[in-house]
């Protein structure tokens, strides 16, 4: 019964049940090649090992060894209802940033404040962990950009009125790193990345094969971080 639930709910709900629907139209029409195009194209990004394959290029970051004053964390949405106010990609982007923080006694610096009121809801989330775990680190907030250029423009210009020095931990999702190094190195930063909120994961089972949601939706993230990776290389 495992099995066959496992199967059912896979065609039966997005993206699966689309295959189903491109197999059928390939039997209604006489654009057959089209349709099975589509049906094969939709499993294969909804499948995990693809997903994977997407993301290896994008997450696959070397990890540089050097030490830098200040620890840069990119927002990444809110959710007003939780008891943490940060998404939960933006919740590992700022604990992992808060991590940096303490450990080597720098200020944390947070972009990306332009939409949601990023910036109050990720005090408060450093507020709590603050409150909990009993330590305290200096915070600096960009509360006017709206995407990955506005992160860097913005973080550049709040640095040149504190005067600090362009060395950065920067901390983001691993499938967005690149794009955001990009964008940081033209606003004139020397980046350190740090990675976290990896979307790869490749142990698999056999229904991994199967159309699934989850990994639709990484594909997805794939697709959109090589489009603005393009962009910010030759049109930004």
């Amino acid at each position: 019964m495992f099995i066959i639930f496992k199967i059912f709910t896979a065609f039966l709900l997005f993206p699966g049940i689309f295959v189903i629907i491109f197999l059928f139209f390939s039997f209604k029409t006489k654009q057959k090649k089209i349709f099975i195009f589509l049906a094969a194209f939709t499993w294969l990004i909804s499948v995990k090992p693809v997903s994977n394959i997407l993301l290896y290029p994008l997450e696959n970051i070397k990890i540089i060894n050097k030490k830098a004053p200040y620890v840069v964390v990119l927002g990444g949405g809110v959710v007003d209802k939780d008891i943490f106010k940060s998404s939960a990609h933006q919740f590992k982007r700022v604990v992992y940033g808060t991590c940096i923080a303490v450990r080597e006694n720098i200020p944390l610096v947070f972009t990306g404040a332009g939409v949601g009121r990023e910036s109050e809801k990720v005090k408060h989330d450093i507020k709590y962990l603050e409150n909990s775990f009993n330590f305290k680190i200096k915070t600096y907030f960009e509360n006017r950009s709206k995407n990955t250029k506005q992160n860097a423009y913005f973080t550049a210009k709040l640095f040149q009125k504190y005067g600090f020095k362009k060395r950065i931990y920067l901390v983001t999702s691993a499938f967005h790193m690149k794009r955001a190094m990009i964008n940081f190195k033209k606003a004139g930063f020397e980046v350190i990345p740090r990675p976290t909120d990896f979307l790869s994961n490749y142990n698999y089972v056999w229904y991994d094969f199967l159309p699934s949601m989850d990994s639709f939706y990484r594909s997805y993230w794939a697709f959109h971080e090589y489009i603005g990776i393009l962009k910010a290389k030759f049109l930004d």
